[in-house]
């Protein structure tokens, strides 16, 4: 089976096993242990493609008829046990450690409950048997309930459990059940609690190694853009927006929140949001202020909202929203839905658009991981063991890297600009050396995405998206039906938003710039910004007295500049743009350039 990569194996248990049997007990042992023999195949042989799963039938058999009367028999056939079983074994079928009871043309599927139970000792305090006694009423209670499935789960609570006695030397409820007892107002202090605010300070190291972390190459020559800091458009990947935000996880800071029953070991990455309102510089340092906008009660877990807005110069430049999921923490009444979640989009019912594929390296989350999430669950084969998983997986923001860039490079031609938003749903973790596609689908400037595993189909990111700006709108190549020159565009803004702000700006920049916009090697235009005299206005034309700085370059390269293709410094020293006067007055233009670089 390990060597075609393909297996089904169906245990045979028993009523006799699961719930016991008077005058049984060598029975009942073997058919539970068939169980548990079945429970740890279907986790040794999922790797293969192997899945292996329990029935516990009734059904007429020699061992039955004498004590079964005749027409029950006939109720209880085989022939409707079968159907189940071929079910199971057929290779679409991805059911994977189950146990069914089945019989006479009924089947249930069985799973453990765990009630929240009690901490009945102190720190520092010997655990007694009347301790036991006074907490058995709540150690037996089953409302709202657990249902563990992996034994990660089971050791994860109990190490919570003997992270809270030796941190506060609480007594009685654990963690989850403080949190029942609150409920619903329970999540009160932590919805709207604000995180102290951060800073992400990086350079074009950070980013340059973030696009490698997510697959761009120089095998590749339209990723050089976003992996050599001396490209002429050297860019910042658009989702590397996620990374200046992503502090308050990877430093705990969950654990901060209050009233929320947090335990870091249950925390599942289930969803993300990001949307840029401007392009990223090429480095920077963001301030950034992290706000839980909801949480919500899903029955098996609950889902925490975190919202995270990044700041350049005083300017939104980013916002994230983080999905996270706990895993056994749900059941306590909360609400399930919030007009404040970014919802995830089905794909379309039909062919993909466009696919892409890309091998991810051996090494690929070794490389991630020094984007600033340290996780050992991505490195140290040990821990990924203790969470369940044959080998260290790759991180989830790492396969959401790899796809937005395919989407990226499939239809805005790597042009980080384009980049508006994108949503996500995580649904499956990836092994590092294993090949990533994605399949897009074009709905005017939304595509559409999932991503799966080239080798088992398995879908790994579902219901995503992402949001482009329209090529019309940004690209400095575009012509109109009237062949005007783009940088008239940008002028006239920059002379509509003077109107408003212009008396500020005029006291901060103080100086007359001139422009002189060349076509094909002419001169094509000339403009003048005054930022010195009154409120500050732009017109078209030479400087009325004379200006403190001129500027001289193509149209196409006022555009390159102004959208942050084009270094300024760059073009200056290659010849690109030349200028005269108070040079040094140039660096206060950038409050300018920056502010309409999303022309």
């Amino acid at each position: 089976m390990k060597k075609q990569k393909f297996g089904r194996i169906i245990m045979t248990s028993s009523a006799s096993g699961i719930y016991g049997n008077f005058g049984q007990a060598n029975y009942s042992a073997a058919k539970l242990g068939l169980l548990g023999l079945s429970n740890t195949i279907a986790l040794e042989g999922k790797k293969s493609n192997i899945h292996c799963n329990t029935i516990a039938p009734t059904a007429g058999s020699r061992m039955t008829q004498t004590v079964m009367p005749e027409d029950l028999l006939e109720t209880l056939k085989p022939d409707y046990v079968a159907p189940l079983v071929l079910w199971l074994c057929h290779e679409s079928c991805e059911e994977n450690g189950g146990l069914f009871e089945v019989g006479g043309g009924w089947i249930g599927k069985l799973r453990w409950e765990r009630s929240l139970g009690a901490i009945v000792r102190q720190k520092n305090q010997p655990m007694t048997p009347e301790g036991v006694k006074a907490n058995w009423k709540k150690i037996c209670d089953f409302e709202n309930a657990t249902k563990p499935q992996r034994i990660q789960e089971s050791v994860g609570s109990i190490i919570g459990v003997v992270s809270k006695i030796d941190s506060d030397g609480g007594v009685s409820t654990n963690h989850t059940s403080h949190a029942a007892s609150t409920a619903p107002s329970g999540f009160a202090g932590a919805i709207g609690y604000k995180f102290p605010p951060f800073s992400s300070a990086y350079t074009e190291l950070e980013t340059i190694m973030y696009a490698l972390g997510v697959g761009a190459s120089v095998k590749e020559p339209k990723d050089m853009k976003f992996i050599y800091e001396g490209s002429s458009d050297f860019s910042c990947l658009p989702t590397f927006g996620v990374i200046v935000a992503q502090k308050p996880l990877v430093d705990g800071g969950l654990g901060e929140v209050p009233e929320l029953p947090v335990s870091l070991e249950k925390v599942l990455h289930g969803e993300q949001y990001l949307e840029l309102y401007k392009p990223l510089p090429r480095s920077g340092n963001l301030k950034c202020e992290a706000v839980i906008a909801d949480v919500l009660d899903k029955g098996s877990g609950l889902v925490i909202l975190m919202d995270v807005y990044s700041y350049f110069e005083k300017e939104l430049i980013c916002y994230n929203q983080f999905s996270l999921f706990l895993v056994g923490s749900g059941g306590i009444g909360g609400k399930r839905t919030s007009d404040k979640v970014k919802e995830a989009v089905a794909v379309p019912n039909r062919p993909p658009d466009a696919v892409l594929t890309d091998v991810t390296s051996l090494n690929q989350a070794a490389l991630y991981r020094l984007s600033g999430d340290w996780n050992p669950l991505h490195i140290d084969p040990n821990f990924s063991s203790f969470a369940g998983f044959d080998k260290p997986i790759l991180h989830g923001l790492c396969t959401f890297g790899f796809s937005a860039r395919h989407v990226l490079q499939k239809f805005a031609d790597n042009d980080a600009s384009r980049f508006k938003a994108i949503k996500v749903r995580f649904s499956k973790p990836v092994y590092p050396g294993q090949t990533i596609k994605t399949e897009m689908w074009k709905e005017g400037n939304r595509i559409h995405f999932q991503t799966k595993i080239h080798e088992t189909g398995d879908i790994i990111i579902s219901n995503a998206y992402v949001d482009l700006v329209p090529a019309s709108g940004i690209s400095a190549k575009t012509s109109s039906a009237r062949e005007e020159l783009q940088s008239t565009l940008v002028f006239e803004e920059i002379g509509r938003r003077l109107r408003d702000i212009g008396h500020e700006v005029v006291k901060k920049v103080d100086a007359v710039f001139e422009w002189h916009i060349t076509k094909d090697g002419n001169t094509a235009a000339k403009w003048t910004i005054d930022l010195k005299n009154g409120s500050g206005k732009v017109y078209q034309g030479p400087a009325v007295g004379s200006a403190d700085t001129t500027f001289t370059l193509s149209d196409e390269d006022f555009m390159e500049v102004v959208l942050g293709k084009l270094d300024p410094q760059k073009a200056f020293f290659s010849g690109r743009l030349k200028a005269r006067g108070n040079i040094l007055l140039s660096q206060k233009l950038q409050m300018i350039l920056k502010d309409y670089a999303k022309l």
